[in-house]
């Protein structure tokens, strides 16, 4: 039975940093150092640990300007650039070094180790270590949490509002990236403020960290001193930091980094040597910079530095684990015996990038002890949510201002050096709090602009420009970013004041800082309610939910085009999320009528399949069975209280049973008769014309998944732009796995040894396309003879396709295939030199992220929801639809520059790897809890919108 716990937390935080105007940056080095000298090693010892079976809790936060820069494929790109640069110097370096032994092993020593750094990014990561940190926290090694949106210093904002955004926005960022909100909360430079408590309590936040004296000071004064949490007025946990721990690891004189053996962090290469021999490998425009090549230990008081050796640091890294172990034990034991009656907690938090950056053994010492925690029975490892959950008994109090800054309140970013700052932020900070609130219902290009201006202003707030200036590093630096920011936030609050937007200089300053892509400006107008967890509009509320009775004519098995994948996922992930959902669809042989998956029902109701005849009329047949079967459900199951109709083909059965039940109804349209068709001609699409019309009409939300999606809903329907939410489609949290080879007998069932894979998967119907890519196959096969096209899918344009193959007389080089399932789809993606989706009306484009989830290059029509996902020549290629030459030329080059290729595709992974079918789930849910909502404030929002006047709704 142990007697106390050890909590080891890291803080994991560098400014957001990105800088695509220049093609080299220096401050984004902080990052490659960084990486390369902190969270990789940090992760490496992280999962050396967990592969032995040694188990370990560690807390770890990541700051979302962290996050971000860590999942942008610009910056994953300069930073393989930037390895390879030191690894071409590194081997120069064994060159310079063949005649002097001790430098020579160093030299041999570093190039070994960042050899194997880049295969950990590249090979097993895939250059996003963000998914290594998951796997560490779904193996229960690490816990996981998050701190402000830009690391804003809370305590010097000038309203609520603010502190708010910088608090749901950076949670809403986490959510997306790990899918989950965390319990626990970093106070930027661990500055509190009281009322924050209160803030973190709404967000459903159980904790955070505050600087020891917080806790000490507080009133009343606490029983037990700083190793026992404290709850504040709002219920949230504070843990103080203990002093006596951080002072062994950090303090310049007692601490273990200034050992003599330690490597010495200031004498470095990139200064002792030649500038000539060093400038080929640093990109740095001429100046003089670290290059982690660093040869000497910090020897001591003397002036002549003695060389590095790595072995006999690892000695010292070893002893000083065990004397953190010992003295761990010693202290636990005496606050145990003399301050606590139950079991204490010792709270160390570090700056993670002290281990590795600062202190070059820190990771070494921190597996070493980590790695002994097991082999004593004093204390154990575990985090604040860990001991949260055992239900502690603990005492109330009020936590006064407080900071872990110099002297432990405000004074390093409120000081002589930047003062002067605040007055600009303060009003530019009230300013946006205006705008939020003179425009609650904006879109289109003002909707844009004002999500950039809170991008603006969130990143001036970050406590990173006052801290460089107060320890004058780069001043410059640090003042011209934050004079950037309120600049660019100052020229957007005119335009949207003046109504006279400059729509290029705003796509420039998107395009220079994309950090927060789903930011929702309304945060600002005042913020969500009590424990609403995400921002703006689509907030989920604690409430309870109902459940929802979802209609589709699609549904797995039967899937003919995508809606009925996107109803699959859409609804498991609802599910994964705890929402019950009744699935209606037609049954399909061989799959059983009534199916539960936890709180997902699955209703397959059997109903002749079309046999010839008209096929309006069956679909009328099939909607009043379904209305029928649906009716009695409603009355069986009182707690659904929602419907969810999924395009026209349920159009008759959703509306009568909103009518009948008084039931709201949501609906998603995921393609127009009109879109599909590119306008109206017959007398059959005039009528599914009207019927999609009708749907949109009844509905109270209209829900489609791109912007081109609601310019076409709103001009062909007339619904108001204010009833439409775009919710992107999803796919699966892991589509793929890299490496994933197509077996040699598969193979060579449709290509021959050495082919090149222009692959095609989906419906063979006109809009696709598909007859645009076999004319551009014979302008490939001039340049590239060894090509194969293979046309995974089937439908009623399919005999078509093959006799315009045949005339082409490139039936040899094109290999229909027919239905083809996931497995084998995916195996030829994997297979593929290139992916390519010529279609001439695309709402979404799931097969592109799919396509693009397997690291496979695509190539897209420069059309509808497709330009939305595929930035041209960055994740992938577009090209004008329908035009054959164009697409050929475009195929050529990504089959002539695989290099090209290969780093386009990867980014395009990065692309896919945004659209999970969770984040999907997440936002429908806000959308669903804001109609309930809605529907209990206005009995008569099961009617349409435009008809409630004439009822007295609102």
């Amino acid at each position: 039975m142990t007697q106390g716990y050890l909590a080891f937390v890291l803080h994991a935080h560098l400014p957001y940093v990105r800088h695509p105007e220049h093609t080299t940056s220096l401050e984004e080095r902080w990052l490659w150092e960084t990486l390369t000298e902190s969270y990789i090693p940090l992760l490496q010892c992280f999962l050396r640990l967990a592969n032995k079976g040694i188990p370990f809790r560690v807390t770890v936060s990541l700051s979302p300007p962290l996050i971000s820069m860590l999942a942008d494929p610009l910056l994953q790109e300069r930073y393989l650039k930037y390895l390879d640069l030191s690894l071409a110097l590194g081997r120069r370096e064994i060159e310079r070094n063949r005649e002097q032994a001790e430098f020579l092993r160093l030299a041999e020593f570093y190039v070994e180790r960042l050899e194997d750094i880049k295969r950990f990014y590249c090979d097993k990561w895939d250059r996003n270590i963000l998914q290594a940190f998951r796997h560490l926290a779904e193996a229960g090694c690490l816990e996981l949490i998050t701190c402000a949106a830009t690391h804003g210093y809370l305590p010097l904002m000038a309203t609520e509002e603010g502190r708010r955004a910088q608090i749901a926005i950076a949670l809403e960022l986490f959510e997306h990236y790990f899918g989950f909100t965390p319990d626990g909360f970093w106070l930027p430079e661990c500055g509190y403020l009281p009322g924050v408590d209160r803030i973190l309590a709404d967000y459903g936040i159980k904790y955070f960290f505050t600087e020891t004296h917080g806790i000490l000071n507080a009133s009343p004064l606490p029983s037990h001193g700083a190793c026992v949490p404290l709850l504040t007025p709002a219920g949230v946990a504070a843990f103080g930091r203990d002093p006596e721990s951080s002072r062994q690891v950090w303090s310049a004189r007692e601490g273990y980094p200034g050992d003599y053996y330690y490597r010495e962090f200031y004498r470095d290469i990139g200064y002792d040597l030649d500038h000539s021999y060093l400038a080929p490998y640093l990109n740095t425009g001429g100046v003089r910079v670290d290059t982690g090549f660093k040869y000497y230990r910090i020897t001591g008081e003397r002036k002549e530095k003695e060389v590095y050796d790595p072995g006999r640091a690892r000695e010292r890294a070893c002893v000083h684990a065990g004397n953190f172990l010992f003295n761990r034990e010693k202290q636990i034991e005496y606050l145990k015996e003399k301050v606590s009656p139950q079991k204490p907690l010792v709270v160390a938090p570090y700056d993670a990038e002290l281990f590795g950056h600062w202190w070059f053994e820190g990771p070494l010492w921190l597996e070493e002890f980590l790695a002994r925690v097991p082999l004593q029975q004093t204390f154990s490892l575990c985090t604040p949510g860990d001991y949260l959950k055992q239900g502690p008994a603990l005492e109330s109090g009020e936590i006064p201002q407080c900071s872990w800054g110099l002297r432990g309140y405000h004074e390093v970013w409120l000081g002589p050096s930047n003062d002067w700052i605040y007055r600009h932020l303060h009003r530019a900070e009230k300013c946006m709090v205006e705008l939020a609130r003179t425009y609650p219902s904006a879109l289109g290009t003002r909707r844009r602009a004002l999500n950039q201006a809170a991008r603006e202003l969130l990143l001036a707030q970050s406590s990173d420009w006052p801290f460089i200036m107060h320890t004058k590093t780069v001043v410059g630096y640090a003042k011209q970013r934050l004079q950037d920011h309120l600049g660019r936030f100052q020229v957007l609050y005119r335009q949207l004041k003046h109504n006279c937007l400059d729509q290029e200089f705003l796509t420039r300053v998107e395009r220079l800082d994309p950090i927060f892509p789903q930011l929702d400006y309304r945060i600002y107008a005042g913020g969500p309610g009590k424990r609403e967890i995400s921002t703006g509009t689509k907030a989920v509320s604690s409430h309870k939910p109902g459940a929802v009775l979802m209609l589709s004519w699609e549904y797995p098995p039967r899937s003919v085009g995508g809606l009925g994948r996107h109803v699959d996922g859409l609804s498991r992930a609802l599910a994964a999320l705890g929402y019950r959902v009744h699935i209606l669809a037609p049954w399909v042989p061989g799959v059983p009528e009534l199916e539960q998956r936890g709180p997902l029902l699955i209703h397959r109701l059997k109903f002749p399949s079309l046999q010839g005849g008209d096929f309006l009329d069956w679909v009328f047949q099939f909607n009043a069975a379904l209305a029928a079967y649906a009716g009695k459900l409603i009355q069986d199951r009182p707690e659904i209280d929602m419907i969810h109709a999924h395009d026209w083909l349920v159009a008759y059965a959703a509306v009568a049973l909103k009518q009948i039940h008084h039931l709201p109804l949501v609906v998603t349209i995921h393609a127009t008769e009109h879109g599909r068709n590119r306008g109206i001609f017959t007398l059959l699409q005039e009528k599914i014309h009207h019927l999609e019309w009708e749907l949109t009409f009844e509905a109270w939300r209209v829900i489609c998944c791109s912007q081109f999606m609601r310019q076409e809903i709103e001009n062909l329907f007339q619904v108001p732009s204010d009833k439409i939410d775009v919710i992107p489609n999803g796919i699966e949290e892991i589509c793929f796995r890299p490496g994933l080879l197509l077996n040699q007998g598969l193979r060579l069932s449709y290509t021959l040894q050495g082919e090149k894979i222009i692959f095609y998967v989906g419906r063979l119907v006109p809009e696709k396309g598909v007859q645009t890519l076999l004319e551009a196959v014979p302008l490939v096969l001039s340049e590239f003879p060894g090509v194969r096209l293979i046309i995974g899918g089937q439908g009623p344009y399919g005999w078509e396709l093959q006799c315009q193959a045949k005339r082409l007389g490139i039936e040899e080089n094109v290999v229909f295939t027919g239905f083809i399932d996931d497995h084998l789809k995916n195996h030829l993606y994997r297979e593929a030199a290139v992916a390519v989706i010529p279609s001439f009306y695309e709402p979404f484009g799931i097969v592109a992220l799919e396509a693009m989830a397997a690291g496979v290059p695509v190539i897209v029509s420069d059309v509808g929801g497709l330009r939305e996902i595929v930035a041209h020549q960055v994740d992938g290629w577009r090209v004008p639809a329908g035009d054959a030459r164009a697409l050929a030329e475009v195929i050529k080059q990504v089959l002539g520059n695989e290099e090209k290729a290969r780093a386009v595709a990867l980014r395009g992974l990065n692309r896919a790897r945004e659209y999970r079918w969770s984040r999907v789930a997440r936002e429908t849910a806000g959308i669903y809890q804001r109609v309930r909502n809605e529907a209990r404030l206005n009995p008569w929002a099961y009617l349409p919108r435009e008809a409630q006047v004439f009822c007295g709704g609102n």
